[in-house]
């Protein structure tokens, strides 16, 4: 005490190592079963300790564990002789009604932030239901997260192919067709109608193209030169929408170019016209296609088999 209150600095001396080991090996236990082999190894390579101890020092810190109420078992020779952590005194309770506070709060601030900021929230309250042994604090949080169901680690991978806009392979179970080989090169993750696209231009086809990330079946392949030989030709496509520009939300290949009587006029460019078709059905009724006739003419087209299909 006398050391800390004349440098106010906390050094090895000041350390209880004992403490610390225990400590340790209970953090050990939490991540998974360990056996004395790879408790004595992590001490042997941990930056401050760095030290050999013996297999009756380990059975001392885990007894120590024990006798500050953790339930620990050892498993059978066959299956490693390692110890495993059944339940400790330190686990967080929440109770209900902050359950509900928590999933609102969550659920505002997933609507609010960048994917890359959502994915460190979603892994680090998926950690946090490790600690809370609370069914439902799970599934409320399940239920309140856009990421459910959605394989966080590869979430990461193509968060950064989109950063570093890398060209890649992927299998992806197409609705139409089954899984298929794809090849994109990546520029951005988003939401649309509460589902996860990935956005970029696809090689296959040579337009833009959006896939479903929850339809990714596996990566393939990063490469490591791009594609330069790409003959992407995109469409300028003018339509007008009945409704005010405020309550609109243009995507970024649109632009408003007048608002007259409640009526929109806006200008979309594209080199995919599969997904410009999409966005002109979105509206209904309440849009109409001025340019390019032979756009507004396949437009038409749609529609009437649509009205065919339902008359029949």
């Amino acid at each position: 005490m006398k050391e800390f209150i004349k440098n106010n600095k906390i050094t090895y001396n000041l350390m209880s190592f004992t403490a610390f080991k225990t400590l340790l090996i209970f953090s050990l236990l939490l991540e998974a079963p360990r056996s004395y082999e790879d408790i004595i190894e992590y001490f042997k390579n941990h930056d401050y300790i760095n030290e050999t101890i013996s297999v009756d020092t380990a059975r001392v810190y885990i007894n120590s564990l024990r006798m500050a109420g953790c339930v620990i078992e050892k498993t059978k020779r066959a299956e490693g002789s390692k110890f495993v952590l059944i339940s400790h005194p330190f686990e967080l309770e929440i109770p209900p009604e902050q359950i509900r506070v928590f999933t609102k709060i969550y659920k505002t601030l997933s609507k609010n932030i960048s994917i890359e900021e959502l994915i460190m929230l979603e892994k680090f309250l998926r950690k946090l239901c490790g600690s809370i042994k609370n069914p439902e604090f799970q599934q409320a949080l399940e239920k309140a997260s856009p990421l459910t169901g959605y394989d966080v680690a590869m979430l990461e991978d193509l968060l950064k192919y989109c950063k570093n806009k890398n060209q890649i392979v992927l299998d992806y179970n197409s609705p139409r067709s089954g899984i298929k080989a794809l090849e994109i090169i990546c520029d951005k993750m988003d939401f649309e109608n509460n589902k996860l696209y990935i956005y970029g231009t696809s090689i296959d086809y040579e337009q833009s193209a959006y896939l479903q990330v929850n339809r990714i079946v596996n990566i393939r392949e990063i490469k490591l030169h791009k594609d330069k030989d790409l003959n992407i030709k995109e469409i300028k496509v003018l339509f007008e929408v009945n409704a005010n520009s405020q309550e609109l939300q243009l995507r970024e290949n649109e632009k408003i170019i007048s608002v007259n009587n409640e009526k929109t006029l806006i200008e979309a460019k594209s080199s995919n016209q599969f997904a410009l078709k999409q966005r002109i059905l979105s509206f209904g009724s309440a849009c109409k296609v001025l340019e390019p006739a032979e756009f507004r003419d396949e437009i038409v087209t749609i529609l009437r088999n649509m009205r065919a299909e339902y008359q029949s």
